[in-house]
């Protein structure tokens, strides 16, 4: 990249800034909700719609219509902003599968931390994953939501033998990060009469699971708690599921070794994770760049906030979980041949 490629790419990452942190505002303080609900408005308008500051709203509107993201019509002298459909699409529906919304919420709370970062670089200090506070959970559940639904039925049936097992009855399944429920509230839809138990280390994702359960109808069959997986050894559980957290953790053996240690005779463990390239190579696609930023300002210092951890970050490379799976006594790890948006999907055996 020479110079003059260098300077417009930086331009056109400040450009992207602008927008993704303008969007934050739009989902956060509801103008988009407003927008496609009761039709395109003029500032006031919007502002009166939403209990906010006039002045500040016209900036936003003229921002988002300077920028394309929203219509802008001069009405006799007026300006009137509206949501075009597709936008609204990928903005506020919870389960598209391209949608953005959760995207800009974790990148903007990632950002906020920044100038904690540069202590980090000197100390080696993370940064515990409660700092980065709300919108990281939140952004997370958005963006795997979708996927979890649309997908996760067909990622069990993927493996041998599962589905049938999973649909006798008392088969129980243990959620491990379960983060804000979702994917345990899809295997239970996936198959009436499973009993899945999320756990994860975070009160505030499962106080917030919890909710989505009962919403969801299926309080009685999917359970969450605060627990270590380490406490679960010889529960018995017919499968053992680690959903986009393996990279996240900081003692990633010891982690897979309590999900060996939960199953039952015939139980495996299912882990979803980045599917990043088999290794680095130099210039890479959208894809990898993207899991690096996600890596470099999340991941890697949120997992660096335990002292002793193995560092992995967002990239993590096949054979570092076959290795990882090793050192924790699986005798087999398989990568399933299933069509993902998100993930690579890997088959742990004891």
């Amino acid at each position: 990249m020479d110079r003059e490629d260098y300077v417009q790419r930086m331009g056109a990452a400040v450009l992207g800034a602008f927008d993704i942190a303008s969007t934050y505002l739009g989902v956060r303080l509801g103008f988009y909700q407003s927008l496609a609900d009761e039709g395109p408005a003029t500032a006031a308008e919007l502002a009166a719609r939403t209990g906010t500051n006039e002045r500040l709203v016209r900036e936003w509107l003229e921002q988002q219509g300077a920028n394309e993201l929203l219509d802008a019509r001069n009405d006799a002298g007026e300006w009137r902003f509206g949501l075009p459909a597709d936008h609204a699409a990928v903005l506020l529906d919870p389960d598209a599968l391209d949608g953005v919304a959760g995207t800009v919420l974790s990148v903007v709370a990632d950002l906020a931390q920044v100038p904690r970062l540069v202590g980090s670089f000197r100390t080696g200090e993370g940064i515990p994953y409660a700092d980065y506070g709300p919108d990281e959970a939140e952004g997370q559940a958005r963006g795997t939501r979708p996927v979890y639904r649309a997908e996760l039925e067909s990622w069990l049936a993927a493996v041998p033998d599962l589905s049938a097992r999973l649909a006798t009855g008392g088969a129980r399944v243990l959620d491990i990060g379960c983060g804000l429920g979702w994917s345990s509230v899809a295997m239970a839809k996936a198959h009436p009469g499973l009993v899945v138990d999320g756990v994860d280390l975070d009160p505030g994702s499962i106080a917030a699971a919890k909710e989505v359960a009962e919403s969801e109808g299926v309080a009685d069959r999917v359970r969450f708690e605060v627990r270590d997986a380490a406490t679960l050894a010889g529960a018995g559980y017919d499968l053992a599921t680690m959903f986009e957290m393996l990279h996240d953790l900081a003692r990633p053996v010891d982690v897979l070794r309590a999900a060996r240690e939960a199953l039952g005779p015939g139980g495996v463990v299912l882990v979803a994770d980045e599917p990043c390239a088999e290794a680095f190579v130099g210039p890479a696609d959208e894809e990898e760049r993207r899991y690096y930023g996600y890596s470099l300002l999340h991941c890697l210092p949120a997992s660096m906030a335990e002292p002793g951890s193995a560092a992995t970050g967002t990239v993590i490379r096949p054979d570092t979980v076959r290795r990882y799976a090793g050192d924790a006594g699986f005798s087999a790890v398989e990568v399933l041949p299933v069509e993902s948006v998100a993930f690579r999907l890997y088959l742990l055996r004891p």
